[in-house]
């Protein structure tokens, strides 16, 4: 009697196996993504469900979407680029913080590609191959089960492009290799998946063909150039109208936070402004970043910032050291009214990668790209 109870599966697993898709999908829609590995296990009608589009919908439908933080890393200049998750985990009584690999696609651009998010999506749009080939290939990374796949491509390679999401569509401009191209502009489409040809900025120069940041804000895209140190161009979709503006003291990297934009030097100081305002107010309370980079090598004055990424409400700042060890901090950030001021406080920070090699050999280490998916 008690051998054959055994060979019976539980009550509740046959329960589940017996319900309907939508409703199974229902259910695991309430399960955290970090145990959707162990349910590709149970069987193999729960996995194809667990890697459904279908899983996706119904978990931002119930509102049980988590934040997930991915992370492109290039280790050598001509290597393929390495695509991780950084998540920070509770092992025993220690937190620590881990890049889990993910498969990159073997032929994306080495240097100078384009990175926007949408929905549970990231796409690399251009950069170039081999070395000096400007490519108008675009890739899709779906983030719902780490897997990649070709889209259309553009009608002209690109490198440095500027490219932003507004209203769901993916606006693209400059990085090609003539400035007066028909194509200078264009717009993707996911719903249709068809790229559009824009209307381009009159009077464009070379420096207008090198971007160096692309920021979001108001609805509009802001492409700050490589080359001219001050200058940033600005698109409106909605108006169908592009704008050149004069923009003092800028910074390294950027991000955009609940609609303030923040930047950050490569010494590591954190600074914010309103979207039309001209003027960088520092973030105050970050001392103890600097005693963070100080502590991460013996050799300060070589620190650099490699990148600045918004997570949720808080911000992520990348950092490479002078031994190559790439290091993270994440800070919240606290907006007093009364004072005019934003305070900011390291939540943690952390190595995320260590090499064990001689201190005096540097390691060109880059992050390309960072981006927050909710899935």
């Amino acid at each position: 009697m008690s051998n054959y109870a055994a060979e019976e599966p539980p009550a509740n697993e046959e329960t589940f196996q017996s319900l309907p898709d939508d409703l199974a999908v229902s259910c695991l829609a309430l399960v955290s993504r970090s145990d959707h590995a162990a349910l590709f296990l149970v069987s193999k009608r729960i996995g194809t469900l667990v890697a459904s589009p279908e899983l996706y919908k119904a978990r931002s439908l119930l509102g049980r979407t988590e934040e997930f933080l991915y992370v492109c890393l290039s280790t050598k200049p001509k290597s393929t680029p390495s695509w991780f998750i950084l998540r920070r985990e509770k092992i025993q009584t220690a937190t620590t913080t881990r890049l889990i690999p993910i498969p990159s696609f073997p032929s994306q651009p080495q240097t100078f590609s384009s990175f926007v998010a949408l929905d549970w999506g990231i796409y690399v749009i251009g950069g170039f191959k081999n070395t000096d080939v400007r490519t108008p290939d675009v890739l899709l990374l779906d983030c719902r089960n780490n897997t990649w796949r070709e889209l259309p491509p553009m009608a002209v390679g690109r490198a440095a492009a500027a490219a932003g999401v507004v209203g769901g569509k993916i606006y693209v401009f400059g990085g090609c290799e003539e400035v007066d191209s028909s194509n200078w502009a264009e717009v993707f489409d996911p719903k249709t998946n068809t790229w559009e040809t824009l209307a381009p900025m009159q009077d464009r120069n070379e420096g207008d063909n090198v971007i160096r940041d692309t920021l979001v804000m108001d609805e509009k895209l802001h492409a700050v150039e490589f080359w001219s140190g001050g200058c940033s161009l600005q698109y409106s979709p909605r108006e169908g109208e592009w704008e050149r503006k004069k923009r003092s003291e800028i910074k390294s990297y950027y991000c955009v936070v609940e609609n303030l934009l923040y930047g950050c030097d490569e010494v590591g100081n954190v600074f914010w402004r309103e979207s039309e305002e001209l003027e960088w107010k520092k973030v105050k309370g970050l001392e103890a970043l600097q005693r963070v980079f100080s502590g991460s090598s013996r050799f300060r004055k070589r620190l650099s910032v490699r990148g600045l990424s918004s997570f949720g409400a808080n911000i992520v700042v990348f950092w490479v050291s002078r031994r190559g060890d790439v290091w993270c901090a994440e800070i919240s950030l606290k907006r007093r009214e009364e004072e005019g001021e934003i305070w900011g406080a390291i939540e943690w920070s952390d190595a995320i990668i260590a090499f064990n090699h001689n201190i005096f050999t540097l390691v060109p280490v880059e992050v390309l790209y960072s981006a927050t998916i909710n899935l």
